[in-house]
């Protein structure tokens, strides 16, 4: 599996499906401007979602030489594409403790420094 990037952005992968077959340009969402991914997060990402999301029995990378393009329709996929993905489940990957969760621990540290280290 070979690495294919696009000059115009460092995330864009060329890949390539069987079963059926079938060719992507697929783009990897950057999730913020301060945080930049990979060329093997982007290959990852793109041939696992872009398999679950189009049917297809193996996606993989294919290599382009200098100067050419790659054939297919263009898909933009993000990291939550990803996340439902692996875990095998179209649903939210949000869980709703997480908030109740934090704000206990807030809670007990807070008590422990006003404690003086008394009540850890």
């Amino acid at each position: 599996m070979c690495a294919a990037l696009s000059a115009a952005q460092a995330n864009d992968v060329c890949i390539v499906c069987e079963e059926p077959l079938a060719s992507y340009r697929c783009v990897l969402e950057q999730p913020s401007s301060k945080v930049k991914l990979g060329e093997k997060l982007a290959r990852e990402v793109c041939s696992k979602v872009l398999a679950r999301q189009g049917e297809h029995g193996i996606c993989q990378m294919v290599k382009l030489n200098d100067g050419d393009t790659c054939k297919g329709p263009e898909r933009t996929v993000t990291l939550t594409d990803y996340q439902r993905v692996m875990s095998g489940d179209d649903t939210s990957t949000y869980e709703v403790g997480a908030l109740e969760i934090a704000r206990r621990n807030v809670h007990g540290t807070w008590r422990c420094v006003t404690s003086l280290f008394k009540d850890c």
